[in-house]
């Protein structure tokens, strides 16, 4: 069975999303590494995906 992938290259609005999550990821790995503690909770993590893919676009939609 192949998997046919129906919409290949992804748009730009989904590339972007992607790349969003990439470097909110680098960024939360750069800050575990100076911060041990800040990895051991999930709900920091969730909270940290929360403000960074969500909140922050948010707000720097509504000032452009």
């Amino acid at each position: 069975m192949r998997l046919r992938l129906r919409q290949w290259p992804p748009t730009r609005a989904q590339f972007r999303a992607f790349l969003g999550y990439c470097v909110a990821s680098a960024v939360y790995i750069a800050i575990g590494v100076a911060v041990t503690d800040f990895l051991y909770s999930f709900w920091v993590g969730v909270a940290y995906v929360l403000v960074t893919c969500w909140l922050v676009p948010t707000l720097v939609r509504r000032r452009a």
